[in-house]
């Protein structure tokens, strides 16, 4: 009796772990939902709604970046193939929409005023409107370069690009000079 006793309280247990493993293969992960940014009582009004914005393709980054790069490399042949049929240009102090052949131009011009550019990618984050209609790709990076009479100089920026076809149809950069605390030493 004991015996028949000690295998039924055995087959019990051996039957609830594999019932409980049975469940484990059949629970799927807990999915997280967050706050319908509708319901949420923003300080400052948005001007459009709220586009739901979701990580993006890295496709972009590298896009984006080799725009960057051409930039460096001085070569403004490979930098028109990364621009779209026209780009529209927001730096600090100068907002324009220009022809491809027009933003390779001003880009070629103003590459002279940077000799030996280094550039230190800091992050970058790619995004895309849930509605797919707007996809951008965000990076914060520092650069150094000499001016024409060999004066270092370096800033901050961070540049939103906004793509369509892989192509860079917007460029919004926003520079911050010098005293920003950040590491200096990669000069």
């Amino acid at each position: 009796m004991k015996k028949m006793m000690a295998i039924t309280c055995l087959a019990i247990l051996l039957a609830s772990c594999n019932e409980a493993k049975k469940d484990d293969k059949a629970t799927e992960p807990v999915k997280v939902e967050g706050v319908n940014i509708g319901e949420v009582q923003l300080p400052i009004p948005l001007e459009k709604p709220y586009r739901n914005w979701q990580i993006g393709s890295t496709d972009n980054v590298v896009a984006a970046m080799n725009s960057l790069k051409t930039f460096i490399d001085s070569d403004f042949t490979a930098m028109a193939a990364t621009i779209g049929d026209s780009l529209y240009v927001d730096f600090d102090n100068y907002q324009s929409k220009m022809s491809r052949d027009s933003a390779v131009n001003m880009f070629k011009a103003m590459r002279p005023q940077f000799r030996d550019l280094k550039i230190a990618m800091y992050d970058y984050v790619s995004v895309i409107s849930a509605d797919k209609s707007e996809e951008w790709v965000t990076f914060w990076y520092k650069q150094w370069w000499k001016n024409d009479k060999g004066v270092a100089d370096s800033m901050n920026i961070v540049n939103d690009i906004k793509l369509k076809d892989g192509k860079m149809i917007e460029l919004d950069e926003k520079t911050l000079w010098g005293g920003d605390g950040l590491d200096d030493t990669k000069q």
